[in-house]
């Protein structure tokens, strides 16, 4: 059986394709394409026209790529922070229906942040997964960022904040390089809003932070120019990060373009993700920092393998 995942985020539209057998389910084909739902802003409340059509032509190239690797037997679309806050997310799902003849599932943050944990947890070396420290998780997304806390096994506290980077980066409107007063204005902005995770952060006392897909994929690019890609996760040095981080908040759009192993779809948003992790990381101070390539659409298709497991058998 082929399972199509879709992960439908703000900024970017990813797929994931693979294969069940009783053997394992196995990865075919990964694809992303820049598809900016919040494309036209995303204080007014609702997704755009033309954020409607850049949706239509990311899908299609998703489309395009399943129907290369011979079709699937089951598309599974999940809708995150831009669809399920938009006053018009019910259209914009029926028009995908209409266009692709899919049902998208349109996922609370809470579900969103589950999914995360379970894809994040099949990447990790087995001796951070143990049960011995505390995790922190981070996913930085386009509309949302989800946090997760855990041991590697059971999830002790996980919850999604409206502050992706596509919201901030409209609210935080400024010219580049980014100036140190409006990093200390977003700085405060986010230090308020995550006062919960703070308190989480003191209850359970998080050892081990893990920065999931997304931003976390281009720093690792950035800092290892695109070495590394076969592995699903992996340690990022603190003072390299640091470094980058430094390096970052001095640079413009065009600047970074040019930098090897940036990502084009996040290089108007990769500055203040990378002040929101260390943001992050100055207050938890970890032992160790890791990438995982492993998201949302892992821990779907892991949740959908298990259950078409179990009807088999």
């Amino acid at each position: 059986m082929k399972v199509a995942v879709l992960d439908l985020g703000t900024n970017v539209f990813n797929l994931l394709l693979a294969f069940f057998s009783q053997d394992g389910c196995t990865y075919l084909k990964e694809f992303k394409c820049a598809a900016r739902l919040g494309a036209g802003g995303l204080s007014s409340g609702l997704i755009s026209p033309g954020a409607f059509e850049t949706a239509r032509a990311a899908m299609e190239q998703i489309m395009e790529q399943i129907d290369r690797e011979g079709g699937a037997d089951l598309i599974l679309p999940y809708a995150t922070s831009a669809v399920r806050d938009a006053g018009n997310g019910p259209d914009f799902v029926k028009y995908l229906h209409e266009q692709f003849g899919v049902d998208v599932q349109v996922i609370p943050g809470e579900r969103e942040a589950e999914l995360i944990f379970k894809g994040i947890v099949q990447s990790l070396p087995q001796e951070i997964r143990s049960g011995k420290e505390n995790l922190l998780m981070l996913d930085i997304g386009g509309g949302s960022n989800e946090f997760i806390i855990s041991d590697g096994k059971d999830i002790f506290w996980k919850k999604s904040f409206p502050i992706g980077m596509a919201r901030m980066r409209e609210r935080f409107s400024y010219p580049e390089p980014i100036s140190e007063a409006v990093v200390e204005e977003f700085k405060v902005f986010c230090t308020r809003v995550l006062e919960e995770l703070w308190q989480q952060m003191e209850l359970y006392k998080p050892a081990v932070f893990i920065g999931s897909s997304g931003s976390f994929d281009t720093f690792k690019d950035l800092m290892f120019r695109c070495g590394f890609g076969e592995l699903p996760a992996m340690e990022l040095p603190k003072d390299q990060l640091l470094q980058l981080h430094r390096l970052l908040l001095q640079s413009t759009a065009p600047q970074r373009l040019a930098m090897p192993g940036m990502s084009p779809i996040r290089v108007d948003y990769i500055v203040l993700a990378s002040v929101f992790t260390q943001l992050v990381l100055e207050r938890m101070k970890p032992r160790i920092i890791y990438q995982s390539s492993y998201s949302l659409k892992e821990g779907a298709m892991a949740e959908q393998y298990t259950r078409w497991l179990k009807n088999l058998l």
